[in-house]
């Protein structure tokens, strides 16, 4: 399968969602591969009508973990908090308002910080992915770009995926979040500087490297990083299962 084809099946078309992807199909060092419609990464679901809720449902999602901070729900409640189809969960990652932005520069700062200042939220998101050995799972934020594509890059580094593929799975959020630009450019945080937040809305590759690097100099790979912050052997197990084919 071509790049292009596996994109396109990659990139779920869902009426009211943009960056809507299936962590399938990536090849790993070893030969395997990552499960298709198990793992899926997403912006904001606020948008979803009852005919798109539906759609994720019957591809099997069960679980949808929502890494909004409270501020975020207020203004965009998500369409599955209430639901009775789903396991619907929130983990804010990053409150933009209680941020250090004195130390960070750009989003590789950005995404570093999180590594070692959320890491109870990271295990939190991780415990609720390694219950899910069947059903999918959904996890998104408001562009699906950031705090999701940290989650993501963590996963696919478990499943020993290329750091090559992680950065062209986190690049591809370039194409997919352009009809949302001008709505994701007023929801910048009163604190942050103008072009700061412009510089924030694109996916340079050399944000995400930044942070790869940092754990595996720091940690080695995303498995020692999810024992450091307290997953078990058993949940580790339990996520390569669902995530890799055998």
């Amino acid at each position: 399968m071509t790049t292009h084809m596996a994109n396109e099946q990659r990139v779920l078309q869902v009426e009211g969602a943009y960056n809507l992807r299936d962590l399938g199909g990536y090849k790993t060092k070893d030969g395997r591969m990552t499960r298709w419609g198990v793992l899926f990464r997403a912006d904001g679901l606020h948008k979803l009508s009852k005919v798109s809720q539906q759609e994720l449902v019957d591809r099997g999602v069960r679980t949808i973990i929502d890494l909004r901070n409270a501020h975020e729900l207020e203004e965009k409640k998500n369409v599955f908090a209430d639901s009775e189809q789903v396991s619907y969960h929130n983990v804010g990652l990053i409150n933009p308002a209680t941020s250090s932005l004195a130390q960070i520069r750009n989003l590789g700062d950005l995404y570093i910080n999180l590594l070692e200042t959320s890491q109870a939220q990271l295990l939190r998101v991780f415990t609720l992915l390694a219950a899910r050995s069947i059903d999918g799972s959904l996890f998104h934020c408001a562009a699906g770009k950031d705090r999701t594509g940290v989650v993501s890059a963590l996963l696919l580094d478990l499943g020993n995926v290329p750091h090559e593929t992680i950065l062209e799975d986190y690049v591809l959020t370039n194409a997919c979040i352009t009809p949302i630009m001008d709505e994701l450019r007023k929801g910048k945080p009163t604190n942050v500087p103008d072009d700061m937040y412009e510089s924030f809305l694109g996916c340079d590759p050399a944000y995400m490297m930044s942070m790869l690097s940092h754990l595996e100099i720091r940690y080695g790979n995303a498995e020692h990083y999810l024992r450091t912050i307290g997953l078990s052997e058993g949940q580790i197990l339990a996520l390569k299962e669902q995530l890799l084919t055998n």
